[in-house]
């Protein structure tokens, strides 16, 4: 496990874009379950950035299957003396990888089309779709929704990231990794308003209100992450088994303490201190500062999980092909959100004007 696997930095890349894609169809899930009235200019943008996602994913991880497999899943390589679970078998890592993604963007497309069909109706038909009906249907698809992040992104953590540890076994680990997607895909919207509310020809829904509550909901997600990094942590140490420390030390200590204290501030200690300010939840610039340093410190998080476990001494910008196609796949991704956002509608307009009355 000495040798870095080829691309491991756009390995990286790609399971932190897929896990603050699939973040955006998550806090509309949320959001929709509880009523949160504030989240509707949100949601359209959330949902297409999810979708845009998609076709990325599933090329992505099967390039990194066929080509990449060999270095990243050694584990799949033992030694024909040692007996391997069937679990650890290169077709069934194929097979349960893909049912998570198609899982997860099979009922994310359904209910993406689902709650833009109303906005899209034209003719005399428009006048004939139950608004309240719709909002019903996306209420009951949302727990499914969650339901399916959750089981595609425990298998990830679980294949990309704690196998690569042998014999370690952790609980809270598969939690601590889809919930960090989950912050730093919260995060990321704070760049809505600062995209759209400043231009008129979006008809912007944005206001100081919505920054405001968004804000708020990233300082709980912050508190939650650093308890699931505690518990997490907590355990490893007290257990003191070195085959789970010795991992542990080497992202804390030696060549790779800058990256994990610039992880914990980017995720913790900045956006818990800056968001206790007024004056920082209320203004876009801040907040997007703010989420910037949440998003760098979750990449890193990622890049600690895989890299450190094959490489002691890894530099991230000693591979300018790595950074390079990295680049591309962020350009790629965010491209296709645009294009996406040009062609449909780009505020759940129907749900916006739709008077709060939960329909259970």
């Amino acid at each position: 496990m000495s040798t870095r696997p080829e691309f491991g930095l756009l390995i990286v890349s790609f399971l932190f874009l897929m896990g603050v894609s699939q973040a955006g169809v998550v806090f509309c899930a949320i959001c929709r379950l509880v009523y949160a009235q504030w989240a509707k200019p949100y949601y359209r943008l959330a949902e297409l950035s999810t979708l845009a996602f998609f076709p990325f994913a599933i090329v992505g991880f099967l390039l990194i299957y066929y080509y990449a497999r060999d270095d990243l899943f050694y584990w799949l390589s033992a030694s024909s003396d040692e007996h391997l679970s069937p679990w650890l078998n290169s077709d069934w890592l194929l097979i349960r990888n893909l049912f998570g993604l198609f899982l997860f963007y099979g009922l994310s497309t359904v209910y993406a089309v689902k709650s833009l069909r109303p906005d899209l109706a034209r003719g005399p038909n428009a006048g004939n779709i139950d608004h309240r009906q719709v909002e019903r249907q996306l209420y009951l698809l949302s727990p499914l929704v969650l339901i399916g992040f959750v089981v595609c992104n425990t298998l990830f953590a679980w294949d990309f990231a704690m196998m690569l540890i042998p014999h370690w076994h952790s609980t809270v680990f598969p939690i601590h990794f889809w919930f960090g997607n989950v912050l730093a895909g919260t995060a990321a919207l704070i760049a809505f308003p600062a995209i759209l509310g400043r231009s008129s020809a979006t008809g912007s829904y944005f206001g100081p209100h919505h920054v405001r509550q968004l804000s708020m909901l990233l300082t709980a997600f912050v508190l939650l992450w650093i308890y699931l990094f505690w518990a997490q942590f907590f355990v490893i140490w007290f257990g003191n088994l070195p085959h789970e420390t010795d991992p542990l030390w080497r992202q804390m200590y030696g060549h790779y303490a800058p990256y994990y204290w610039t992880m914990l501030a980017g995720c913790f200690f900045v956006p818990l201190v800056a968001l206790i300010f007024g004056f920082i939840n209320r203004s876009v610039l801040a907040m997007c500062i703010v989420a910037l340093g949440i998003n760098i410190g979750i990449w890193i998080n990622r890049y600690l999980m895989v890299i450190p476990v094959f490489s002691p001494d890894d530099r991230p910008l000693d591979h300018l092909l790595d950074v390079g196609l990295s680049i591309g796949l962020l350009a790629a991704f965010l491209l296709v959100v645009v294009l996406l956002a040009r062609r449909l509608p780009m505020y759940s307009h129907w749900e916006i004007k739709l008077t709060h009355e939960p329909a259970r």
